[in-house]
């Protein structure tokens, strides 16, 4: 299932991205991660939504509440293109999750009038490089991402969906 991020999802969401082996994967997540973090990262992305800059989801199963990952998609300003990020927690990669919400998110995309999505992975990332493909992106080459929470910019493998 996919909600947007409360409040009340900081803890699940500090818990999961305090994670080595999650946040190391990722451009954006500050390692530590902290309670604090949690809070600023919801309320900039109500924020960000609200300004229409991005649109973020948090993933939850139906059976059991509680965050299990995140998955955004920033906008371009024209909405024509889209980049989008996910992650899934320790406990919950492996079973699909990332993909079945990757898919509707680009459903989600294209009744925006997306025309163009991208999503980077590093390069030993081959589980968000899976499921790019799943979701029928293909690999556009290397490309140099600035990585805030990891200090300098990092190489990424670019894939795209067009169409």
């Amino acid at each position: 299932m996919l909600r947007v991020p409360e409040t009340a999802d900081a803890p699940d969401i500090a818990r999961w991205c305090a994670d080595w082996e999650l946040a190391r994967w990722t451009a954006n997540i500050p390692h530590p991660y902290t309670l604090d973090d949690a809070l600023a990262f919801v309320a900039d992305m109500r924020a960000a939504m609200e300004a229409a800059r991005t649109v973020t989801f948090a993933i939850e199963r139906r059976e059991t509440p509680g965050v299990i990952g995140m998955i955004g998609l920033m906008l371009d300003g024209l909405g024509v293109e889209g980049d989008f990020g996910w992650w899934i927690a320790g406990p919950h990669r492996g079973q699909g999750y990332a993909s079945e919400a990757a898919a509707v998110m680009v459903d989600f995309a294209r009744a925006m009038g997306v025309a163009r999505l991208t999503a980077g992975a590093m390069p030993d990332n081959f589980a968000s490089q899976g499921v790019a493909r799943r979701i029928g992106m293909r690999p556009a080459g290397r490309m140099t991402r600035a990585a805030p929470a990891r200090g300098a910019p990092i190489e990424t493998l670019e894939f795209v969906l067009t169409g």
